[in-house]
This record gives C-alpha cells, sequence and structure tokens, in this order.
C-alpha cells in the first residue's frame, strides 16, 4: 500500500500563533468541508476536497445514563465506539497532528 503526504492549510485572521493554531484546529475539528492537498510523488499533487461530516451521537440505553457502570468510564471512547466513528476519531487525531507539525518552524 503505497504512502501520501496529506496537508491542510488555512488564512486565518488571530491575536497570536497559539490563536491561530486553536482556530484552525476547531475548523477542522467541526466536521466542516475542508480541501486538502495530496501528494504522491516529488511531482504529482492533488487538491481534494472532503465533504463535511455529520456525527450522529451514539445509542445509549435509558439504563446507561442513569447509572453508567464505572467499567464504561474506564475504557477509552475509541474502544468502544463503531468501526465508523473510530474513523472519525483517527481523521480528529491526525489532524491535530498536522495542526502541532504545522507550527513547527
Amino acid at each position: 500500500m503505497p504512502f501520501f503526504l496529506v496537508t491542510q492549510t488555512s488564512l486565518v485572521e488571530a491575536q497570536d500563533e497559539q490563536e491561530a493554531a486553536q482556530t484552525g484546529v476547531d475548523r477542522l475539528r467541526s466536521g466542516g468541508q475542508v480541501t486538502v492537498a495530496v501528494k504522491s510523488d516529488e511531482t504529482t499533487i492533488t487538491h481534494v476536497v472532503v465533504a463535511a461530516v455529520v456525527e450522529e451521537p451514539l445509542p445509549v440505553s435509558p439504563s446507561e445514563t442513569i447509572n453508567p457502570s464505572p467499567t464504561a468510564v474506564a475504557i477509552p471512547e475509541a474502544a468502544l465506539a463503531a468501526p465508523e466513528s473510530r474513523k472519525l476519531i483517527l481523521k480528529r487525531m491526525m489532524a491535530d497532528a498536522l495542526a502541532l507539525l504545522g507550527r513547527r518552524t
């Protein structure tokens, strides 16, 4: 399976670098439409628009909302999530990682 370099660049108006980084990450996390550049080799760059994701909350039984079990609280969110939700969590983690890498100069 080949590797691709996926980057997202945003022009953000802010008071300082921290606020700009937070604004950029918040936009990515909001689930709105995002345009990314996908580089497959030194000369091939494709711009891809990723559509907004509508996240549906996971169903919760009434008994869990009244008396949540201690084990359910201790298990990380990704372990309980459906495969589609895991993909969304991983996408958010990658967006955060890319935002952090983008702040390096």
